[in-house]
């Protein structure tokens, strides 16, 4: 920009800025940036240009000011000398219109206090919220009489009329009636703007409601594309609304869904209590326009679009898949998400957490429709009561629980029910039973309420059962006596029995009775050490004759059994025992090959047989009888310890030590 410019910018916005040097700097570099700035020609023509200014002059009440620019518009019109006549307009508006902008925003700085506040920080369908959203947008000034639209018509008129008049003595009476006539059109246009903006707010009011509005979605041409918008917009609220409410009258069979659906009635109950509060401030003329409507329902249609985001995302699904959706949900960074799923979460966990606690207190399942995390056969036995009566499904736990807390909670009422139908126990547990609130369950990095009461009420009731265990049914000791009698760990009561049973067993199967071999063992039980078992070990100590087989002698169907009752019949299972009577059976073989190979009658038997034919080589026999009997004595024992019986009684070893090293601990904590 040369010098002679820049001194003619300084000379005409010094004359604008009234000789004030303070705001002369800033007047000019606005002008000189409006002068650099490559912007298109976003005026067609004149009259939209007109139309502006026209209305910038209404805006701010300035009828004489705007009778001269029409008359000056007109004179320049005429004599046709400046030749950029939009450019020039299209300037000069623009720098009204700056500095009229930045003197109303200074207004609006000096009127509105300093710690004003949104009126949406918190989203609600409340009352609090319209009125508070109303006061805001009046101290904003957006008041619905600050501007009236007019329409470009009337400063044709207006310019017309100048033109024609201008050299007429009486221009300026002229030129007031005109005004006048100009004024009651536009009285008349805005009044008639008016009564269509009221119609259409009450159609849009049964429209947000999910009823029907033909007039509104008809392509009325009076109707500009701007007004199309926003009731396209508010309609969205009577879809989302309606969506809505057919879920909810969605019939359901399910506690947590119907605690969800009631939910969703509340908020809809909030919903129509501001369009009541709404549809009130409409029949007083001036409350309440389209744009006021807009900034009202700005919360409300984000807070109804995810409602039914979350209520699609939900149909169907009960217990804990549904609780496993909205806890997803929740896990969102947007405030106003998370507002709303609190209380649903809240309010559908609460069955979830009554079930919970009648199960782990009781052992108890109130589930009639079928959405716990742990399920009941009642066709089951007592006898599978620990193993098959009670499952855990999986797919139905809340994500908001880990794995080994729904693994605790179902132990813990299995723990229970075995104590009341197996053990016959029916002792109240010293535990404490205030429920731990709903909002542990979904909250549990703020609050270990929850995590407390499930491991306070496991430990008391595990250790509880394990005294039963150990105290009543004397557990240890009949594990014990499995491994002495079923895996031929007590030797002299074995040997014995052999001894006593051997002319019994080499008879044909067919030819063995079981009263005979039961009386041999009662004979070998009293001389040998089992005589000092207990009543009840002795008492559960008995033979078993398997099927009989052709060729088969007695030592293939005999074997000793444990009877097993109460507690004992859930851990040793009829599976389990018939696994303890294949290991029985071996065991027995390989210790008859032993007794066989080394008792003294087959011996001395040896030794008249081959003494006579032998007497030249006696000490060369001697050596050779004794490694063949050393071979064989070795095959027994690595027969007799297989790996699989070697890693069987390993484990049988393990599983007694840790169960003596709980009850020890148990016992001790008490």
């Amino acid at each position: 920009m040369t010098g002679s410019q820049s001194a003619l910018i300084k000379n005409l916005c010094l004359c604008y800025c009234d000789n004030k040097p303070e705001i002369l700097e800033k007047t000019v570099n606005t002008v000189s940036h409006l002068l650099h700035a490559e912007h298109g020609n976003i005026y067609q023509d004149d009259i939209r240009l007109l139309d502006k200014i026209w209305k910038h002059f209404q805006k701010y009440g300035r009828n004489q000011e705007m009778l001269r620019f029409g008359q000056i518009y007109a004179r320049i019109n005429k004599l046709k000398v400046l030749k950029v006549r939009l450019e020039t307009l299209q300037f000069l508006y623009a720098l009204a219109d700056t500095a009229s902008t930045e003197h109303h925003h200074d207004s609006i700085n000096r009127s509105m206090p300093t710690s004003s506040a949104s009126s949406f920080d918190i989203p609600s369908f409340s009352l609090l919220s319209v009125q508070q959203g109303s006061s805001s947008t009046k101290e904003n000034g957006l008041s619905h009489n600050s501007s009236h639209i007019k329409s470009s018509t009337s400063l044709q008129k207006l310019l017309h009329y100048s033109n024609d008049n201008e050299t007429s003595s009486s221009s300026k009476s002229h030129l007031h009636s005109a005004m006048n006539k100009i004024n009651e059109i536009d009285n008349n246009t805005s009044l008639q703007r008016d009564a269509d903006e009221s119609r259409i707010l009450r159609e849009l009011l049964f429209g947000m409601q999910g009823i029907e509005t033909p007039r509104l979605l008809a392509n009325d041409s009076n109707i500009d594309r701007c007004t199309r918008t926003l009731i396209t917009r508010f309609l969205e609220c009577g879809w989302l609304y309606e969506k809505i409410r057919k879920i909810i009258n969605t019939p359901t069979s399910s506690l947590v869904a119907q605690a969800f659906i009631a939910n969703l009635s509340s908020e809809l109950r909030e919903y129509h209590r501001l369009i009541s509060v709404i549809e009130q401030q409409e029949n007083i003329p001036g409350m309440v326009s389209l744009k006021k409507l807009h900034v009202w329902m700005c919360t409300p249609i984000q807070r109804l679009k995810c409602l039914a985001a979350i209520a699609d995302s939900c149909h169907g699904k009960k217990g804990g898949q549904l609780l496993s959706i909205l806890y997803m949900h929740s896990q969102h960074g947007d405030p106003l998400q998370q507002s709303i799923l609190y209380p649903l979460l809240y309010n559908c966990t609460i069955p979830i957490r009554d079930m919970i606690v009648e199960w782990i207190c009781n052992g108890i399942i109130n589930d009639p429709y079928q959405e716990f995390f742990v399920s009941t056969d009642k066709m089951i036995g007592e006898e599978k009561l620990w193993y098959d009566k009670y499952t855990l499904r999986v797919p139905m736990v809340p994500t908001f629980l880990s794995m080994e807390q729904a693994k605790k909670i179902w132990i813990t009422g299995k723990s229970i029910n075995f104590l009341r139908v197996v053990c016959k126990d029916r002792t109240m547990l010293q535990i404490n039973k205030t429920p731990a609130s709903s909002q542990s369950l979904f909250q549990q990095q703020r609050s270990t309420e929850f995590q407390d009461m499930i491991i306070s009420i496991y430990n008391e009731t595990t250790r509880y059962l394990r005294s039963i265990l150990d105290d009543k049914y004397q557990m240890m000791d009949h594990f014990k006596a499995i491994k002495r009698y079923l895996l031929l760990g007590q030797g002299d009561f074995i040997k014995y029995l052999m001894d006593l049973m051997e002319n019994e067993l080499n008879k044909p199967a067919n030819q063995v009775f079981y009263h005979n071999l039961q009386s041999l063992m009662d004979a070998a039980i009293r001389v040998t050490n089992a005589q000092y078992e207990s009543e009840d070990i002795i008492r559960r100590l008995d033979l078993r004759l398997m099927y009989v087989s052709p060729s088969e002698l007695g030592w293939d169907v005999c074997c000793l059994d444990y009877k097993f009752d109460g507690p004992l019949r859930t851990i040793f299972t009829e599976e389990n025992s018939l696994r303890y009577m294949r290991i029985f059976n071996h065991l027995w073989r390989v210790k008859r090959m032993e007794y066989t190979t080394c008792g003294d009658a087959e011996i001395r038997r040896f030794h008249t047989i081959l003494k006579p034919q032998l007497k030249t080589i006696k000490s060369d026999l001697h050596i050779v009888k004794k490694a063949f009997r050393d071979a064989v004595l070795k095959f027994l024992q690595q027969l007799k310890f297989h790996p699989d019986i070697t890693l069987r009684s390993l484990s049988f070893r393990l599983n007694f030590n840790e169960f003596y090293k709980v009850s020890y601990t148990s016992k001790s904590t008490a």
